[in-house]
């Protein structure tokens, strides 16, 4: 009898054939299309550095891969911060590849020289860190959604993600995505020091990942709350007194201390990078010389370099090297983009944002109270909302957006006296599905690095961001994706519904893959049988063709997201 696949195998399968054949799109579209002329940097290779047979096999296997900022990385991985410029790029990510690099280079020096291990170092890197990363977020999915075949299908979505090319690329992104899913998962398993210290190695990452520290808040206003209703509910057993010292203790150990630290813990590798560009290109210390060839490009391109003495930001009122960089080299800024020129790149931009859009619109229009409680419940919404899900388990008659009084239809006031709250206020807690309460944060948080990169950031790269950080886009679209009437369901009489803040049939007549396809490590129903429903059509159609074009386009140097 043949070997059977768990889901989170079978995800793990498809993401790392998802970059199998990226990087073979990748490889076919740079031999046969011409590079672009693009007004980009472009690392000056070494004149001293031979290069063997292998170097050049590696050079085209990998060579679409060092495009646009790839580039910055791979340089940044070989000579360290140069020149002002590189100052964008956070440094966790290029350091792991240089140390990495330099243990690998060791035993392939013979076949290798030290740039082509570097590049081959960083692209099986961010595989192994993307395949991590598609197992993390289908476990996070599960944990928030609580609904199997959205969390599968959202898994499946972010492997074929409209980003790809970037998490395959020397870029960032692969190792940011990891540990921001890390981060959120230590949260929903009941939290701790590792998910700060996770947010904190993301924000070494990229500068982004300062915005996390809003789930740091959250998760510190939900155990304050947590604890007062624990606190509110003994006082009744304690004298006034107490219960005052308790409040305190309280204050002070479960919000205050704890808060603190913990965004602290996200915020400080940004303060301690931010010092030492500041040490490095500010202070008085002399700093090493570069090699003759980037002195020579330094030089050639006017660029500044910690040997042409203090840099022009160092007597800023906040000397931050990369706020400076940022709006000198990039344009970054409120409105900087908005410019005719950049029409296209805002088309480019315009599916994700809407995607973002919409899920937060009828997230809120769905469920108000949730909204105006900040994402907090009361423990007895909490209780009635479990109840009511054991219970659909139960009956089998569980859906995708399980509320605690199981939507209007079937909430009664037998349910709302039960739990001791009112019917129309358990009906906005739901506890599964895109509408559960858990994803109130994640939808706030999609809201708000959508419009910060539409108002300040070059607005391409907000496809990627997102793609990145945002674990809402992927269950909004595997919802609007999942038709009533897809046909890995049990029930042939599901009506089709034609909006995407549509019902799913009930999740015991959804399967998440058929029996068939269990024993076969590659095999995805979700993506094989392309979706009746018009909106599931044009959300897998945007992922494919955004995945491809994406990957061909970036290759060759032509712009993209």
């Amino acid at each position: 009898m043949g070997k059977y696949y768990t889901l989170h195998e079978k995800i793990r399968n498809l993401a790392f054939a998802s970059r199998a054949g990226l990087l073979l799109l990748q490889m076919i579209s740079n031999w046969i299309i011409p590079d672009h002329e693009a007004d980009a940097f472009r690392s000056p290779p070494d004149p001293n550095l031979s290069y063997g047979l292998s170097d050049n096999i590696v050079q085209q296997l990998f060579g679409g891969l060092i495009r646009w900022d790839a580039q910055y990385f791979i340089h940044i991985a070989e000579y360290g911060y140069t020149h002002e410029n590189t100052l964008a790029f956070f440094p966790l990510y290029p350091l792991l590849v240089r140390y990495l690099a330099q243990i690998v280079y060791f035993p392939l020096q013979v076949i290798l020289n030290y740039h082509s291990t570097i590049i081959v170092t960083a692209v099986v890197l961010n595989v192994y860190l993307f395949v991590k990363a598609s197992e993390l977020f289908y476990s996070l999915s599960r944990a928030v959604l609580h609904h199997e075949v959205l969390a599968y299908r959202a898994a499946i979505l972010f492997c074929i993600n409209p980003a790809s090319i970037f998490f395959s690329a020397p870029y960032s992104e692969s190792l940011f995505a990891l540990l921001t899913f890390s981060a959120l998962l230590n949260y929903e398993r009941g939290g701790g020091w590792t998910a700060p210290a996770a947010f904190g190695l993301a924000a070494a990452t990229r500068s982004n990942g300062l915005v996390n520290i809003g789930f740091v808040l959250y998760h510190k206003l939900q155990h304050c709350s947590t604890y007062y209703y624990k606190l509110r509910n003994a006082r009744s057993s304690t004298s006034d007194q107490v219960s005052l010292v308790l409040v305190v203790l309280l204050t002070f150990n479960y919000t205050l201390v704890p808060l603190f630290v913990a965004s602290f813990s996200v915020v400080v590798p940004f303060l301690l990078y931010q010092a030492w560009c500041y040490i490095k290109y500010c202070g008085d210390e002399a700093s090493s010389a570069l090699p003759p060839h980037l002195q020579s490009f330094v030089h050639a391109n006017f660029l500044h370099s910690p040997e042409s003495g203090e840099a022009e930001w160092c007597y800023a009122p906040i000397p931050f090297a990369y706020t400076h960089v940022q709006d000198k080299h990039w344009e970054v800024g409120l409105f900087r983009y908005y410019q005719l020129k950049q029409l296209p790149n805002f088309l480019l931009a315009v599916p994700i944002v809407l995607m973002i859009i919409c899920h937060a619109a009828l997230y809120f229009v769905d469920s108000p109270q949730v909204v105006w409680s900040l994402g907090i419940p009361h423990p007895r919404q909490l209780a009635a909302a479990s109840l009511k899900r054991k219970t659909e388990e139960h009956e089998s008659s569980g859906d995708d957006g399980a509320c605690a009084a199981g939507g209007k239809e079937q909430g009664n006031g037998d349910d709302a006296a039960l739990n001791g709250t009112s019917a129309g206020e358990q009906q906005q807690w739901c506890y599964s599905g895109v509408r559960a309460w858990k994803v109130f944060v994640y939808t706030v948080h999609g809201l708000a690095v959508c419009f910060f990169c539409l108002l300040f950031v070059n607005v391409q790269v907000t496809t990627r961001l997102v793609c990145s950080s945002c674990p809402v886009v992927y269950w909004f679209a595997a919802h609007v994706a999942t038709s009533s009437s897809s046909s890995n369901t049990n029930s042939p009489s599901a009506t089709r519904q034609k909006t995407p803040g549509k019902k799913l049939l009930p999740q015991k007549l959804l399967v998440p893959e058929p029996a068939q396809n269990l024993s076969k490590p590659f095999a995805v129903a979700f993506l094989s049988n392309f979706p009746q429903d018009f909106w599931g059509q044009v959300v897998i159609s945007y992922f494919l063709l955004y995945f491809m074009l994406g990957t061909v386009m970036f290759s060759n140097f032509l712009p993209w997201t």
